[in-house]
């Protein structure tokens, strides 16, 4: 290839089979702000798709679905991941 002075560094600076990366500091293990809000979302849509079911109103019902499974899949999702480390 091209000879250039710009040299790749190994990702996580990993050089040797010894090397671990979950000790990096570049991974963070504390739920962050924006998942909290994530899941009170899921939260909210779900209990406004039980609310609109409770007083028959069943004009949002699939918008309000749509929404609690896709910020409760996301929380969860984001939760496991970081239970792995």
């Amino acid at each position: 290839g091209k000879k250039s002075p710009f040299v790749r560094t190994p990702k996580f600076n990993i050089q040797s089979i010894k090397d671990n990366f979950m000790k990096r500091n570049y991974l963070n293990k504390k739920l962050s702000w924006t998942t909290i809000f994530e899941g009170l979302l899921a939260l909210y849509f779900f209990g406004a798709l039980i609310g609109g079911l409770m007083i028959q109103n069943t004009t949002f019902i699939m918008f309000h679905l749509m929404l609690a499974l896709g910020y409760g899949a996301i929380f969860f999702y984001t939760v496991r991941h970081l239970s792995l480390r």
